[in-house]
């Protein structure tokens, strides 16, 4: 019987050139553009500021994960080549242009010619979207062309990548609502859309370690890490139970029951967990990813 070319690979070695500041980078880069994104669509410009405040924070952490801040200019040297150099404009458009399609809305700057109804308030508006789908999707992008690292080398990590952030920037939102009182029937239909994505995700994040699982020697390795492992708790208490599952238990009548009503407190308490899951999910993809060694 021929032997499996990765029966030869041995001392798989975990990466780690990627750290807890890249970990912060994905989840505040992410959620926010998430939050931005559905704040354009719900017509909410403060909400959309605070989303791009996210992911201008989120890249200041990236940027001291660079160990030289003062080179940061050179990410943007080869977009032709390098999702991270792709990356790094899709983050500086959104904020430009997020910032100047969010202007107008405020009585200040109301005078500005691409306000609201403007054709060029409309080009602008599809433009920062596009760019906030760009945000969320990138970092997938970067991971998944990856083949030194087989658990990150799958199509599936850039689709995971997007509807976890959408996920987290529908529950940004419908925190914020709720905090500043702004309830109403525009938000259970975002809690029933966040049913649904919460099942998509789980579907994604379990048919990518089911296909993981009979992959190389370095993507099995991470796939027993995460199932039964040093980090099973955290993967299989944390994101799958605590940030997909417990969420779906505690919000899944409105997607049985169009009508139904379900108490404040559990729908926040859903919106955190769902956030929490997000958070550990990217921590594990970064820290789990494991590079295959050949001898």
């Amino acid at each position: 019987m021929i032997e499996r070319i990765d029966a030869l690979l041995v001392g798989v070695k975990p990466q780690r050139e990627w750290g807890s500041l890249v970990v912060v980078y994905l989840f505040l880069g992410g959620a926010g553009a998430g939050l931005y994104a559905v704040s354009l669509y719900m017509e909410r410009p403060f909400e959309s500021i605070l989303g791009l405040a996210a992911v201008a924070v989120g890249a200041l952490f990236l940027l001291l994960d660079l160990g030289r801040p003062e080179r940061f200019w050179r990410a943007f040297l080869r977009p032709g080549t390098s999702w991270i150099s792709r990356g790094t404009f899709f983050i500086a458009l959104l904020l430009l242009f997020g910032a100047a399609q969010a202007a107008p809305s405020f009585p200040a700057l109301g005078f500005l010619p691409w306000g609201e109804g403007t054709t060029a308030g409309w080009m602008l508006k599809g433009t920062s979207a596009l760019l906030a789908v760009l945000v969320m999707t990138y970092t997938g992008f970067v991971l998944s062309p990856s083949p030194a690292i087989p658990f990150w080398n799958s199509p599936l990590v850039p689709a995971v990548f997007l509807s976890y952030s959408m996920l987290a920037g529908v529950d940004l939102f419908l925190l914020l609502a709720r905090a500043f009182g702004r309830a109403g029937g525009n938000l259970m239909v975002l809690e029933r859309f966040q049913g649904h994505l919460t099942a998509l995700c789980l579907a994604i994040v379990v048919l990518h370690v089911a296909v993981m699982s009979a992959r190389t020697v370095a993507a099995r390795e991470t796939v027993k890490d995460l199932t039964r492992g040093s980090h099973a708790v955290l993967f299989v208490g944390g994101v799958l139970f605590a940030g997909l599952v417990a969420p779906l238990i505690l919000t899944g009548v409105l997607l049985l029951d169009r009508d139904a009503e379900i108490a404040v407190h559990l729908l926040v308490l859903a919106a955190v967990l769902r956030l929490s899951g997000d958070y550990l999910f990217r921590y594990l993809m970064v820290r789990t990813g494991c590079y295959d060694s050949i001898i």
